[in-house]
């Protein structure tokens, strides 16, 4: 009986004994269970932060690719839209009369987001969320993210409003070139001159601004009468872009105009300007033409700084350029002689001077430009001259927007005094 009894509880004591194992077990994979849920949790989050990161530093070189504010507006809307970020975005920019437009597509402003525009709080629901677009103190506009499944949560407030941070650098950036290339373009307008000649000389000008940035620079032109009833015909441009180009080109122009007014020749008038060019102590240098017509004669005088040749076609359209050798640009640091050249020029003949923008691209040679310019206006020279320059900038830029200032002058003689038929 004893041994019988002692069996019994050694099996009890066996069984508490699995029984406390098998319940430690239970807890330990319970532990476990939990710490490897923590883990891939965690996983999830750095994961999580990880494609935040990365997606901010896209959405700052996003935004930097462009210096125009629609341009920048509709970029982060794709890149938003293409990684998932939301099934559908929008942002609202404020002009400078606070009022909101739509990008990319227009719209009215709905209470939400004048709601932002006020309070320059986030909103939030289940499906929208808006956050200001702002840098320090200046309140840009609104982002607004749109998404079905799953909806947007207060925790995705941080993240949105990180992407409105680095987007708002990018627009404020856009802005300031925005003005600043305005500003100089309505400067460098102002200061081109309204064409003034004889009747039977038939001048047509054009000027267009660099389409991108603010690369408006010191492209100009001019042609006035002397007292001596001498025609002098100018086309410059000045190294560099923005407000500074912009201010030495209306001085130059100023001073060639005052030093040719004052009876100098082509090549003395660029001696002098380069002198007073010198004495600026400006960075930027130039290139100039400048050429007489003496309307009695036919005869034209010309000398060239560092500029393209000028292009003359004959009544048949037959192209020849006045290449002769150049003086450096002006404004280098030295003195240098600058030779004056002579020809004739016969009735009906059309002068072409331009500046650099017409004719150099990325993407060719300036000599494959020169040569594409002789061919154009072959084409076009016995148009009248408006339309021939018209036809000129048509061919040479197409629908391309151009990364330079581009400035050309056209004259034609006509010693009869006939003029084109479609002339102003």
């Amino acid at each position: 009986m004893d041994e019988c009894h002692h069996g019994d509880a050694l099996v009890k004591e066996l069984r508490e004994i699995i029984d406390r194992q098998q319940q430690e077990l239970r807890m330990h994979r319970s532990e476990l269970e939990q710490t490897n849920a923590g883990l891939l949790a965690l996983h999830a989050e750095v994961e999580l932060q990880r494609q935040r990161s990365a997606f901010l530093d896209e959405v700052s070189r996003t935004v930097s690719a462009s210096l125009r504010g629609r341009e920048v507006a509709q970029a982060l809307v794709h890149l938003v839209e293409r990684e998932g970020v939301a099934t559908a975005a929008a942002v609202w920019l404020l002009d400078d009369a606070r009022r909101l437009h739509r990008e990319p597509e227009p719209g009215e402003p709905d209470s939400a987001v004048r709601r932002v525009v006020a309070t320059r709080r986030p909103v939030t629901d289940e499906k929208r969320i808006l956050v200001p677009l702002s840098v320090g103190p200046n309140l840009l506009g609104v982002l607004e993210l749109c998404r079905d499944e799953p909806g947007f949560g207060e925790d995705d407030v941080p993240f949105v409003s990180a992407v409105a941070a680095r987007s708002a650098v990018g627009l404020r950036n856009a802005g300031e070139y925005e003005r600043e290339r305005e500003m100089a373009e309505r400067l460098q307008l102002a200061m081109l001159p309204t064409l003034d000649t004889p009747a039977d000389l038939h001048l047509s000008a054009r000027y267009l601004p660099a389409a991108r940035g603010i690369n408006v620079g010191g492209d100009w032109f001019d042609a006035f009468t002397r007292p001596d009833g001498t025609v002098v015909l100018t086309v410059g441009d000045v190294t560099g872009h923005g407000l500074e180009a912009a201010v030495i080109m209306g001085k130059l122009q100023n001073a060639l105009r005052a030093y040719a007014a004052e009876g100098h020749g082509p090549a003395e008038t660029l001696r002098l300007t380069h002198g007073l060019l010198r004495g600026w102590h400006s960075p930027l240098l130039a290139t100039a033409v400048v050429m007489d017509l003496e309307l009695a004669t036919g005869r034209i005088r010309w000398a060239n700084a560092g500029h393209l040749p000028v292009f003359v076609a004959d009544k048949a359209g037959r192209v020849r350029a006045l290449d002769e050798p150049n003086a450096p640009l002006m404004g280098v640091p030295f003195t240098f002689a600058i030779r004056e050249y002579e020809t004739d020029l016969s009735p009906g003949e059309t002068i072409l001077m331009y500046t650099d923008g017409l004719v150099e691209r990325r993407t060719q040679s300036i000599d494959t430009g020169m040569d594409r310019l002789a061919e154009v206006f072959q084409a076009a020279a016995g148009a009248p001259p408006d339309e021939a320059s018209d036809r000129i900038l048509e061919e040479m830029l197409g629908s391309d927007e151009h990364d330079d200032d581009v400035c050309l002058l056209l004259c034609r003689w006509d010693a009869d005094g006939t003029a084109p038929q479609d002339e102003c």
